[in-house]
């Protein structure tokens, strides 16, 4: 009788718990903010509405809601950077300063269990008005609904986009379907469902959270050790898990374990049609990054993704790509030049590819960052992008 009462009233606490979240949403509208702001007070904007827009129910005052904050990224390529960052600094400090009823707890793997609530966020350009808008969004994990959500024009000159370390140097763009749903959920307005992609690898997200933090602060063991954690969790199979373990093993200069999960990323990307590698030129030329702590694994990279193209039978179209710098019709011709600089070296590794591999160039025209500052900022313009195609087309 006892364990029939607990679970009765487990399910009026969840009932209860979505009529006051969708009434939420329904009652306290997101705040409209069209004044460009420093990145600073725009966190307290953005602090103020969730709060406001989620604030304490009957149910919140007898137990208090614990709420794990998933760490901000860049909107446009999933990346995180030293804005991203900041923001997420800012706000975490913002909520623990003002005491409020959300009970902030580390995501970390053995605490994100714990979290009723999760806190999601993105800075990314805007189109309206030339600077950047910071959203974020909280979530009733128990029921899938984003309660609030707060969205703040960012001033252009308050923002950072240089990526931190582990995504300046990962050798692949990493933004997949679980980013992609992460980023969603930042950005869904109050009463809409949070992406379930996303919400389904919360728990391996907070590995890879442990990992990120190993790696920027250049605890290269310790990264390996999570990242080969989330590697085999069954949502495991991703482009951040291989890429971290990948840079984790350059770093301990164990470079046949590196080249193995290079081979991975490889294999994941063709798959899923996601593999975009971060070749870099010579300015204006088609000639590799001059610098070898650059370009000394490109050797290796050229040969996993012929093998791995080979392997799986793939057809592909090799796919160059410039900055926005310069003339678009020199771009133009530039990034092609690149792509078939890549198909040369490709067939060079596996001459039997020649039928099977094609080439673009697409400029400066899907540009993911477009700051055209030709650094590390913008690095992921200069891509080279290996799509899989027909092999009849």
């Amino acid at each position: 009788m006892a364990i029939e009462s607990w679970r009765n009233w487990r399910a009026v606490v969840a009932l209860a718990s979505l009529v006051l979240a969708v009434s939420a949403c329904k009652s306290t509208p997101t705040r409209e903010t069209t004044e460009e702001l420093a990145l600073e007070p725009a966190v307290n904007v953005v602090v103020d509405d969730l709060l406001k827009q989620a604030g304490p129910s009957i149910l919140d005052r007898l137990v208090a809601r614990q709420v794990a904050l998933d760490p901000f990224l860049d909107g446009d390529n999933g990346q995180q950077t030293v804005a991203a960052k900041k923001a997420e600094e800012l706000l975490l400090a913002q909520l623990t300063a003002r005491r409020s009823h959300l009970r902030v707890l580390p995501f970390r793997g053995n605490e994100v269990s714990k979290a009723e609530y999760l806190i999601t966020g993105s800075i990314k350009r805007s189109s309206a008005h030339g600077g950047y808008i910071l959203t974020s969004s909280l979530t009733d994990r128990r029921v899938g609904l984003v309660i609030a959500q707060a969205a703040v024009p960012v001033q252009r000159a308050s923002v950072d986009e240089t990526p931190t370390r582990f995504f300046a140097e990962s050798p692949s763009v990493v933004k997949d379907r679980v980013t992609e749903g992460y980023l969603k959920t930042a950005e869904t307005p109050a009463g809409g469902s949070a992406d379930p992609v996303y919400l389904s690898s919360v728990p391996t997200a907070a590995v890879l959270a442990e990992a990120l933090e190993a790696y920027n602060a250049e605890q290269w063991e310790k990264a390996l050790t999570y990242y080969t954690e989330a590697s085999s969790r069954p949502d495991g199979a991703q482009l951040r898990v291989f890429n971290g373990i990948y840079l984790s093993n350059v770093q301990l200069g164990r470079h046949d374990a590196a080249e193995l999960a290079f081979a991975r990323i490889v294999a994941l990307g063709l798959a899923t049609d996601n593999l975009a590698v971060r070749i870099l030129f010579n300015p204006g030329g088609t000639e590799f990054w001059r610098d070898p702590r650059v370009s000394g694994a490109y050797p290796m990279w050229i040969r996993q993704i012929a093998r791995e193209t080979q392997a799986g039978g793939y057809c592909l179209t090799i796919v160059g790509h410039t900055s926005r710098t310069g003339a678009e019709a020199v771009n133009a011709r530039l990034s092609l030049a690149r792509a078939r600089v890549m198909r040369e070296a490709l067939l060079r590794e596996v001459p039997a590819l020649g039928s099977a591999l094609r080439i673009d160039g697409k400029g400066s025209s899907e540009n993911i960052v477009g700051s055209g500052t030709d650094d590390v900022r913008d690095s992921l313009d200069r891509r080279v992008e290996f799509r899989a195609v027909s092999c009849g087309a």
